[in-house]
C-alpha cells in the first residue's frame, strides 16, 4: 500500500535526493518557501526548503525501504525503532493546498492601525513605532516612529510584533 513518508536527508541535499527519487519513478514532495530576508543589511528574496533536511515521498513499505534508505544523500526514513511511520494524508494535503507555482504561500503578519511594532532591521533597527497603514500594491508600510516623532515608509519584512 502506498503511503507518504518523511525522508531525512543530508544538509543541502533535498533537491538532489528529490530528483534521484523522481528519476526512479516515485512521487516526491519537496516544498519550497520564498521569503524576503534581511541579509547583510539588505532585503533579498530567498527560496529555501520549507522543512530543511526533509522531503516527502509516496512509497510502498517495506518493498521500497532499501532503495530509499541507500539513495545517496538520504540519512534515514523518519519513524520509530521498529519501522518508518507514514505521514498522514491530511498533512500532505495541507502542504499541497498552500502551494502555488511550486512554492508554499506564507501568511504574513497582519498589523492593525495603531498597533505597536518593533523595527528588526535597517537604519532604525531596535526602535519602536506605531503601525499606520499598508501602502497599496507593494510590500511597503507606513509607520510612525516614536523616537523621532516622524512618519517613515519601510518594507513590511522589517517589522515585528511587540
Amino acid at each position: 500500500m502506498m503511503n507518504w513518508y518523511a525522508i531525512y536527508t543530508k544538509s543541502g541535499c533535498e533537491e538532489r535526493v528529490s530528483s534521484r527519487l523522481n528519476g526512479a519513478g516515485f512521487s516526491v514532495l519537496n516544498p519550497l518557501l520564498k521569503e524576503r530576508r534581511l541579509y547583510r543589511r539588505k532585503l533579498q528574496e530567498v527560496v529555501s526548503p520549507l522543512f530543511p533536511c526533509y522531503i516527502f515521498a509516496e512509497l510502498n513499505m517495506p518493498a521500497h525501504y532499501r532503495l530509499i534508505r541507500y539513495t545517496r544523500g538520504v540519512r534515514q526514513i523518519v519513524g520509530n525503532e521498529a519501522a518508518p511511520l507514514p505521514v498522514p494524508d491530511a498533512v500532505i494535503g495541507s502542504i499541497l493546498g498552500r502551494m502555488e507555482n511550486g512554492l508554499v504561500a506564507v501568511r504574513r503578519d497582519e498589523f492593525s492601525p495603531g498597533e505597536s511594532v518593533a523595527i528588526k532591521g535597517g537604519a532604525f533597527e531596535g526602535f519602536e513605532a506605531l503601525f499606520e497603514r499598508e501602502m497599496s500594491g507593494s510590500e511597503k508600510v507606513s509607520i510612525l516612529l516614536k523616537a523621532l516623532n516622524a512618519r517613515i515608509i519601510l518594507d513590511r519584512a522589517l517589522l515585528a510584533r511587540l
